[in-house]
């Protein structure tokens, strides 16, 4: 697989569905900010890329990694997409009102079981001047989750992803 290449790409190059709804579920995520003078406050993820780009082989590298524990499985990184995180006040519903207060530059991460089955998307922090941006230095490229944690990956995709883990992590993976 070419770097820079999603294999959630189909051959038409539109994404496939299961990643696209992954996206948009996490567009609208609210994160808790630090409360300030009795105000709460979210942080809302906006997306400024056009497609997931596979990570850097420097981030994997240098990520850091989770131990898993015996009822737990590790997820590798494998895409990620820029973007930003716009801080809100919230209402007394707890949702996002006015304009944002501020805003910090931040990446979406798809991590993927060895097998490439299941996948779970992280937000995350990240470091940037508008046309770069990189991951914080706690960042981790190998994080774990409960047992069948996250969503199941589609068939036609699987392969793929399972490509992907062993190239960037062929250390950590049995072939």
């Amino acid at each position: 697989m070419k770097r820079g290449s999603s294999p959630m790409q189909n051959s038409d190059g539109a994404s496939d569905t299961a990643r696209a709804s992954t996206n948009r579920s996490m567009s609208q995520s609210i994160r808790p900010s630090n409360q300030s003078a009795g105000t709460d406050r979210v942080w809302q993820w906006i997306d400024q890329s056009d497609e997931s780009q596979i990570i850097p082989e420097t981030w994997a590298d240098n990520g850091g990694r989770e131990d898993a524990d015996a009822d737990e499985e590790r997820y590798h990184a494998v895409e990620a997409r820029a973007g930003l995180q716009l801080e809100y006040r919230t209402n007394d519903r707890g949702q996002a009102t006015g304009v944002a207060n501020r805003e910090r530059p931040a990446i979406q991460t798809l991590y993927v079981t060895a097998d490439g089955g299941r996948a779970v998307v992280v937000e995350s922090q990240a470091a940037g001047n508008g046309e770069t941006i990189r991951p914080l230095s706690d960042w981790q490229a190998v994080i774990t989750r409960p047992e069948g944690h996250g969503d199941t990956v589609d068939a036609d995709a699987r392969d793929a992803y399972r490509a992907v883990v062993r190239e960037l992590y062929p250390e950590e993976v049995e072939n």
